[in-house]
């Protein structure tokens, strides 16, 4: 069998009730390597880690990131890239963009690191970006590692404008943060393009296996510029998409031409699923069985020189009478949709407490608490509920609680395996 990408779709009501009034479907799209995908060559990896060294790194901190570094180096192939570079109140390189074949000259490279100074982020950033680029790949992978605990001051639009130049010419962000000092808008905002992501980190202890586990998955992407294209009948309306595995984030999507959107997904590993959740709008139809959507997933397989692939689904729903119809939501679907509506109920939470409503962002923060209970995550539920009560008492949450509501409900605290948020129902 080709190696290719295989489509299954679970819609939350199969069946509708004939009307006048249009109705709301959610369809789960899920999309998983086949035909031995796992088995295709290695893409090379070109690969700069940034590293906040300034004086809050001190200590057990600093210990594991260089330790993290050091086993990075030796997870990397002769055909892989490294560069490093630090920053605090300026920025150095410390190890120029090179083959990652002297292993051990490398390590002692990153032994010498030492903590001092303030954050300056931007100037590391700006390294980064010119260390990354100067390996000539024809094919391959390129990403910037950040790692920070603390707030850069007075350059983060430069943060920002920095990351987009890198993400408009195939460099992906992922972006750390490690303890509750740094700013979380700022990693959301700048990782805020395909193949990027910003990750909370809790403790020092979970640094070296987030690390592992991010090179790891750069190391198992076999297809690129991921591309998804929907096509809706007449009448039918593409309200939303977003991303619900392996982590939650809404989905930029484009009305290309007439009834016909379409979202860019970026570069996919052969681990685990991606999985995503469209909300549609279907309009009044007569009884019988009709075409709603159709799914058209394009890829490029680059370790099998093969490009422009395609992948077909047919999205389908039955029309009945009303009294045909009983009104039970899929639980995988339900699972998923609860953990996005938790997800978007404390983001809307954040700009009633910005706006001085603080009773409505209580409220909020409490009904994500109820969401995520139902998805079977108890321990986010009570710091939702916690932070709802915190919020109506002190006028704010803590910086804590912020953090793990913002990224628990993403799923995106600390190392997370590929198959770790499969359905609890």
């Amino acid at each position: 069998m080709t190696p290719g990408i295989n489509l299954q779709q679970t819609l939350s009501r199969t069946t509708l009730a004939v009307g006048d009034e249009p109705q709301l479907i959610y369809v789960l799209l899920e999309a998983h390597a086949e035909g031995l995908a796992q088995q295709l060559p290695k893409l090379p990896l070109n690969l700069c880690l940034v590293l906040d060294r300034s004086s809050s790194m001190r200590g057990e901190r600093l210990m594991q990131v260089k330790d993290a570094a050091a086993r990075i180096v030796d997870q990397l192939g002769q055909d892989d890239y490294f560069s490093l570079v630090v920053f605090n109140d300026r920025a150095d390189v410390v190890i120029p963009a090179q083959r990652a074949i002297k292993k051990a000259d490398l390590k002692a490279a990153i032994a010498q690191i030492e903590a001092a100074g303030g954050t300056e982020m931007a100037q590391g950033m700006a390294l980064a970006l010119q260390e990354v680029q100067r390996p000539f790949l024809t094919r391959g992978i390129s990403r910037i590692i950040l790692l920070t605990d603390g707030r850069t001051y007075g350059d983060e639009s430069r943060c920002v404008e920095i990351a987009r130049r890198g993400q408009s010419r195939g460099i992906g962000l992922t972006a750390l943060g490690i303890g509750t000092e740094w700013n979380e808008d700022l990693l959301e905002t700048m990782t805020a393009s395909e193949n990027s992501r910003a990750q909370y980190i809790a403790t020092a202890q979970d640094v070296v296996k987030v690390f592992a586990d991010e090179v790891k998955r750069l190391h198992a992407i076999f297809a690129q510029q991921v591309q998804l294209s929907v096509e809706t009948r007449p009448g039918a309306l593409l309200r939303s998409l977003d991303q619900v595995r392996p982590f939650i984030a809404p989905i930029t999507i484009i009305e290309e031409a007439e009834r016909r959107w379409v979202a860019n997904l970026g570069d996919w590993p052969d681990t685990g699923v991606q999985g995503f959740l469209l909300e549609v709008v279907v309009p009044p139809l007569p009884v019988g069985d009709h075409a709603v959507l159709k799914l058209t997933l394009r890829y490029h397989l680059p370790g099998a020189n093969l490009r422009d692939q395609a992948r077909e689904l047919m999205v389908r729903v039955s029309l009945r009478p009303a009294e045909e119809v009983t009104h039970r939501v899929d639980a995988t679907l339900k699972h998923w949709l609860e953990r996005l509506v938790a997800y978007r109920l404390q983001a809307n939470a954040w700009k009633c407490a910005a706006e001085g409503r603080l009773e409505e962002a209580s409220e909020r923060l409490q009904m994500a608490g109820t969401r995520m209970l139902n998805a079977g995550d108890a321990a986010l539920a009570h710091t939702l509920q916690q932070e709802a009560t915190r919020i109506l008492r002190n006028g704010t949450v803590s910086e804590e609680g912020r953090k793990r509501i913002r990224f628990g409900t993403r799923g995106l605290i600390g190392p997370v395996a590929d198959d770790e948020r499969e359905t609890t129902t």
